[in-house]
């Protein structure tokens, strides 16, 4: 697979101020944000919000089911993983085109409390941020915390460089806290 040459930081410069404590106590363990160019970031929210297009980005998954939409319009979904199986990914906050926070839990996910913060910043009206910040405490079983801080840095990055293919991304930042 062919991915862009985008230079990756493992240090971030971009933060954020939206509060993350109604929605969890838990650590930030990965701090990770795509600069990008080209792309309004309405439309990156587009891309980042539409759980379809996670196969077109993540390495690990491998299928998408949407759930009905709630009274709210907000749809629910599940996503079929390499090595986690199927998690069910329930929207807690929705703020197009700015942010949106999600919960990810299932019977042979390995990670317990995640959730995770996207937000779209806009620095013009084609360029701007993407940040996406993972929370989460625990990891169950011997060989997946020894395994998952190692590896899951790695496979978001990878998955990072080909989602800056889509948005028109310029750089890569990941802070792991591990």
């Amino acid at each position: 697979m062919n991915l862009p040459q985008i230079p990756v930081r493992k240090t971030p410069s971009h933060g954020t101020e939206f509060d993350m404590s109604p929605y969890c106590d838990s650590m930030l363990k990965l701090d990770m944000s795509i600069s990008f160019e080209g792309l309004s970031p309405a439309k990156t929210f587009q891309i980042m919000g539409d759980p379809k297009l996670l196969k077109n980005w993540y390495l690990l998954v491998e299928d998408v089911h949407i759930h009905p939409p709630k009274s709210n319009g907000e749809s629910d979904f599940d996503v079929d993983f390499f090595l986690f199986g199927r998690v069910h990914e329930e929207i807690l906050y929705w703020d197009e085109p700015n942010q949106y926070v999600y919960r990810a839990s299932g019977d042979d996910f390995p990670i317990k409390n995640y959730v995770a913060l996207i937000e779209v910043q806009k620095k013009g009206p084609q360029e701007g941020v993407m940040i996406w910040r993972q929370y989460f405490d625990e990891i169950e079983g011997l060989s997946n915390q020894r395994l998952l801080p190692v590896i899951l840095p790695a496979i978001n990055e990878f998955s990072l460089k080909k989602l800056a293919k889509l948005i028109g991304g310029t750089e890569i930042t990941i802070e792991s806290h591990f």
